[in-house]
């Protein structure tokens, strides 16, 4: 870490400058509002671009001039695609992560988060994903599920993609709710966690049930991970530690992807949450075997990388390899 007088002071001007940059993009927002009731459409473009705008903001000081360094494994994803996006929720900082993801895929203008209807009143951010039509909820299904109808119906009549992002824990992670976490499960019957909390799936359940084969096709199950060298897994820095000087230097972050099928997920409600259980029991695996060896049992990928370069490297390959044949061919 920077010497902590200069730290500071990058801190405020970092802060000052995210802060007016979303202040700025809150006056475009409000003005916005104007062709809402004209072009849904326009709105939520419009709306889409301030916020990747301001995103991107937060993410080149996080990566380029903080040096975060995020590794990635498992499943590539393709550009151009909807999904619902299921991550654990470790800490405040997860959206860099998730964000790391979506700026490469060409998706961060169409996020839409579950939020805790709360952070809605937070200045400058907080207004901007109100205007962003977030899926705000108060953890009440009596008092959220006419919201949440609304805002679907919203987001299903609009013609770009969607990332529609679900902490199905509910809440981050601490040591008081996985033991709460561990008590609920033994008096169902459901395995006993360590790295995650078992999942709430009555929101996941009428999300699927809404977009399953009409605009969604695709789960991407998002496992994230922190760790430093020195104080080990599950530690990450706050996000003043991350205005305040270089984190490559302890500091280490991943993320696991699975895309799956939701022609694959049951139909039925209490077999949906059965899955989802089952995919917080193996990303509970995945977290363990990431606590003691990190990422040297793992094969890394680039995450700007579709399955249609794999095809692409596979087709030329394969065009080698003919090539080989005929000329062994000719020779003979």
């Amino acid at each position: 870490m920077c010497n902590p007088v200069i730290g500071t002071i990058e801190a405020v001007l970092y802060t000052t400058i995210c802060v007016g940059t979303c202040l700025i993009g809150n006056f475009f927002q409000i003005l916005s509002y104007a062709i809402y009731p004209f072009n849904k459409q326009l709105f939520n473009d419009i709306n889409g671009f301030l916020a990747s705008f301001v995103w991107k903001v937060l993410q080149f000081i996080f990566e380029n001039i903080r040096h975060g360094k995020v590794t990635y494994s498992g499943d590539l994803l393709p550009y151009d695609e909807s999904a619902i996006v299921l991550a654990n929720h470790r800490s405040y900082i997860d959206f860099y992560l998730i964000h790391f993801v979506a700026m490469r895929k060409k998706q961060l203008p169409n996020l839409k988060y579950f939020l805790k209807d709360s952070l809605k009143f937070l200045p400058a951010f907080g207004w901007g994903m109100y205007f962003m039509k977030m899926i705000f909820v108060k953890r009440d299904w009596t008092s959220d599920k006419k919201k949440i109808e609304e805002t679907f119906a919203q987001i299903k009549s609009l013609t770009t993609n969607v990332w529609i992002i679900s902490y199905l824990e509910g809440s981050r992670i601490t040591p008081e709710k996985v033991k709460a976490s561990q008590e609920f499960s033994k008096k169902k019957g459901y395995p006993i966690l360590e790295n995650v909390l078992i999942p709430r799936t009555r929101g996941f359940i009428a999300t699927l049930n809404t977009f399953r084969e009409e605009k969604v096709k695709y789960i991407y199950d998002f496992t994230l991970v922190y760790g430093h060298e020195k104080r080990g897994y599950g530690v990450y820095p706050s996000m003043p530690r991350i205005f305040m000087g270089r984190i490559d230097n302890g500091y280490r972050f991943h993320i696991h992807v699975r895309r799956i099928p939701i022609s694959s997920i049951p139909t039925e409600d209490e077999e949906i949450t059965k899955w989802a259980v089952q995919l917080y029991k193996e990303k509970n695996d995945f977290l363990e075997e990431m606590k003691h060896n990190w990422t040297d049992n793992i094969d890394l990928i680039d995450p700007v990388m579709t399955p249609d370069d794999i095809k692409k490297d596979n087709s030329q390959e394969d065009l080698k390899n003919d090539n080989s044949q005929d000329d062994v061919k000719k020779e003979n």
